[in-house]
C-alpha cells in the first residue's frame, strides 16, 4: 500500500473510532464512570489510529509525517512557557523555559514517547509545557533517531549523547532529572544504566510516565486492560520485533525492567490504573525496593496510558503534574 492510502486509512480509523466511541457512549454509558468526553474521545481515536498506523511502520511518508508535527499549544499554556531550538551537538531539539523564571528550580532531560516508532519533541509540546509551567524547571527534549530505520541500541546512544552534552555545557548533575513517557521513559531508565556504567555522575532523580520497560509484553495488564487503554493489541500482546533484535530483547538497556537497579537515583513512577503497561509500573517500582532504590509510585484511578499528555483537561492529570513539583524539591534540595 503507498503512502498516501496509509494516511487516508488512518484517517479513516481515527474518525471511525470517534463515531464508535460517541455511540457506546451514547447507549452504555462511559468506558469509564470518571471518563469526560473528552477523554473517551481522545482514547478513541488514538486506539484506532495507532493501531492503523502500526501497520504502516516501514511508511517513510508516516515516518516523516511523525518526525516534524508539532502539537499546537493551548490557550491556557500559552504565554507561559518560551520554546526555542536546543542544539546538543549531533541531537537537536528544543528548551522550555516558564516565563518571568530567571532561575530554574531544576533541568529536565525529557524523552518523548512513540514507542521507539514515532514521534518527536514538538509532538508532545503541551505535556511538557505544562509539566515545565507547574514546576517551574527548565526543560530540554532532544529528538533521537527512530526505528525501524534505527534500531536498538542508537536511541540509548543518542541519549546519553545528550546527557554527555547537558554535562559538558555546565549543568550540574545533582540540580538535573532524567524525565520521559512511555518509550521515552524506558530510555530515560536506560541513559541512568549506560551513565553508571560508563562511570558518568548520576543525575537527581528520573520522572517516569507510564514507562515501557518490558519489550517482552508478558504482564497481564497487557490484556486485562486492553479494553480501557488505546495501545495496539496486536504488538502489544507479543514480543516487541521493530525496536529490537530477539538476542537483545531481555538487554536491560531495552527492558530496563530486567536490570539491576543498584545505584540509581531516586524515581518517581506515574501509572494509569486502566492503562495495559500497569503491572510493568508496578513490578519496576517493586525492582527498586529489592535494589534499595529511593521510588515513588503512583497509580491513577481509571487513567489510560500517559494520560496526563493525552488527556491534560482531567483532574488527575493536574494531579500528576502538582506531584512531580512536589517530588522535586526532595531530590533537589534548595530549588
Amino acid at each position: 500500500m503507498h503512502s498516501p492510502a496509509h494516511l487516508i486509512r488512518i484517517w479513516i480509523a481515527s474518525v471511525v473510532g470517534l463515531l464508535q466511541a460517541t455511540l457506546s457512549r451514547l447507549l452504555l454509558g462511559p468506558t469509564l464512570p470518571s471518563w469526560a468526553w473528552r477523554t473517551e474521545w481522545a482514547v478513541a481515536a488514538a486506539r484506532s489510529g495507532i493501531a492503523a498506523a502500526a501497520s504502516a511502520k516501514d511508511d517513510p511518508l508516516v515516518a516523516t509525517i511523525g518526525l516534524h508535527f508539532k502539537t499546537p499549544l493551548s490557550g491556557s499554556i500559552v504565554g507561559t512557557v518560551h520554546i526555542k531550538p536546543w542544539d546538543g551537538g549531533p541531537r537537536t531539539g528544543d528548551q522550555y523555559d516558564r516565563v518571568g523564571t530567571t532561575t530554574p528550580r531544576a533541568t529536565i532531560l525529557y524523552f518523548h514517547g512513540g514507542g521507539y516508532l514515532f514521534g518527536n519533541p514538538g509532538t508532545h509540546r503541551e505535556h511538557i509545557a505544562r509539566l515545565v509551567e507547574r514546576t517551574g524547571a527548565r526543560a530540554i527534549t532532544p529528538a533521537y533517531r527512530l526505528a525501524p530505520q534505527y534500531r536498538f541500541p542508537i536511541a540509548v546512544d543518542d541519549a546519553i549523547a545528550s546527557y554527555r552534552q547537558l554535562l559538558d555545557s555546565g549543568i550540574i548533575p545533582a540540580e538535573l532529572i532524567i524525565a520521559g513517557d512511555s518509550a521515552g521513559g524506558g530510555l530515560a531508565l536506560a541513559l541512568v544504566h549506560r551513565a553508571r556504567s560508563e562511570s558518568l555522575p548520576m543525575p537527581a532523580g528520573l520522572i517516569l510516565f507510564s514507562p515501557y520497560v518490558d519489550l517482552t509484553h508478558t504482564s497481564h495488564t497487557n490484556v486485562t486492560n486492553a479494553p480501557t487503554d488505546y495501545l495496539p493489541v496486536r504488538e502489544m500482546t507479543s514480543s516487541n520485533d521493530w525496536y529490537v533484535d530477539a538476542d537483545d530483547i531481555d538487554n536491560p538497556e531495552a527492558s530496563p525492567l530486567k536490570a539491576d537497579l543498584s545505584g540509581f537515583p531516586p524515581m518517581l513512577i506515574h501509572v494509569g490504573a486502566a492503562e495495559m503497561l500497569l503491572a510493568d509500573s508496578i513490578r519496576l517500582a517493586e525492582h527498586a525496593e529489592r535494589d534499595g532504590v529511593q521510588h515513588t509510585i503512583h497509580v491513577a484511578d481509571e487513567m489510560p496510558h500517559v494520560w496526563p499528555a493525552l488527556a491534560p483537561w482531567e483532574k488527575a492529570s493536574r494531579l500528576a503534574l502538582e506531584q512531580c513539583a512536589l517530588w522535586i524539591p526532595t531530590v533537589i534540595p534548595n530549588v
